[in-house]
Formats: C-alpha cells, sequence, structure tokens
C-alpha cells in the first residue's frame, strides 16, 4: 500500500498523499478529502448540488473550477501514467486518462466518510453522497471548505 502516488495530469503530474485524509495536490490547486469536510486552495469558483434520482435519496455536489487544474512541473518521483485502480491507505484511487481529452481521478474514502465517492477532473471536484446531507460553504484566508453534515 502507498503512502503517496503521482498521477499524469494536464502538462504535469498531480501528487496524491495521505495526511489527516487524502491531499491532492497540482500547480494551482491543493484539495483535502477529509471524513467531515473537502478543503480546497487555489482555483476554487463555486459549487451546485443536484439530486440524481426521483425520491431525491442520492445527490451529487459539483464543486467547479475557475480555471483548470494544472499538474505540478519537473520531475515526479514515482510517475503513474497507465490506468488503474491504486491504493493509498483506507483510500482506493481509480485513475482514468483518455488521451487529448481529459484525466480523471475516483476516489473511494473509507467508511464513516461523509461522502461515497469523489470524481476529481481538471475541471471540476463531484462529490456524491445521500441526499439528506447538506453542504455548506465556509470562506476562510486562502482556504474554500465544504462542510458536510
Amino acid at each position: 500500500m502507498a503512502k503517496e502516488l503521482e498521477f499524469e495530469w494536464n502538462k504535469g503530474y498531480l501528487r496524491v498523499r495521505l495526511e489527516e485524509g487524502l491531499r491532492i495536490e497540482g500547480s494551482n490547486i491543493s484539495i483535502l478529502l477529509a471524513p467531515r469536510e473537502v478543503r480546497i486552495k487555489g482555483v476554487f469558483m463555486d459549487y451546485k448540488e443536484y439530486f440524481i434520482d426521483r425520491r431525491q435519496e442520492r445527490k451529487v455536489v459539483y464543486v467547479r473550477f475557475a480555471f483548470p487544474s494544472r499538474g505540478i512541473e519537473g520531475q515526479p518521483r514515482l510517475l503513474v501514467m497507465n490506468t488503474n485502480d491504486y491504493s493509498i491507505g483506507p483510500f482506493g484511487i481509480s485513475y482514468t486518462k483518455i488521451d487529448g481529452i481529459e484525466y480523471y481521478l475516483t476516489i473511494y474514502p473509507p467508511p464513516g466518510y461523509l461522502y461515497d465517492n469523489a470524481v476529481l477532473t481538471t475541471r471540476m471536484l463531484a462529490l456524491f453522497m445521500i441526499g439528506r446531507r447538506q453542504v455548506y460553504l465556509m470562506r476562510e484566508e486562502n482556504d474554500n471548505v465544504l462542510v458536510l453534515v
């Protein structure tokens, strides 16, 4: 089980490492996926919530970025370039690269997190959760925090 991975990402690489949650870092963005919150530094623009079933039992929260997330330039230590499934601590990660179109990271958090999975692209982060979960945005100095309750 790795404690840090680096994925090919938009003209560079994206670093994913285990901290108090899962930290995802690019050159212009940093995301921390924690049990009760998602902390975003960088290119945050806004978020929208949508129910994804008729009975409103499931929903997705789309966090849109003002600019595409870019990879870190330079020489990575352990670059992952092929599409595959990985694990970092209790997190599952599925990496998908569609050549010339988009990069995707699908993150499966351990039990106890208030969202079921998260999908990161260069332009947005999608959080899938139960429909009754409330989402609040807190703006802190240099951070945007989505708090889930």
